[in-house]
């Protein structure tokens, strides 16, 4: 996956998260927002997920509306 935002899930900080998560390196692959359990399992909600690959998701500026400035 060069050039890309998405990373080997070896590569993730331990106890990450929220992250997208990706189980493949294809278009129609799941991919869901979780994060890392302490004991080292990756979760989706209450579910553990096998992940291979990771993304941050971006942080966003916004007043107290609500409202990018």
């Amino acid at each position: 996956m060069a050039n890309t935002n998405w990373h080997p899930i070896e590569q993730a900080p331990r106890g990450a998260g929220p992250l997208l998560l990706r189980s493949g390196s294809g278009p129609l692959d799941p991919v869901f927002i979780g994060s890392q359990a302490d004991a080292g399992q990756w979760l989706a909600g209450d579910v553990e997920v096998h992940p291979l690959f990771f993304a941050e998701i971006p942080q966003f500026d916004a007043d107290d509306s609500g409202v990018a400035a």
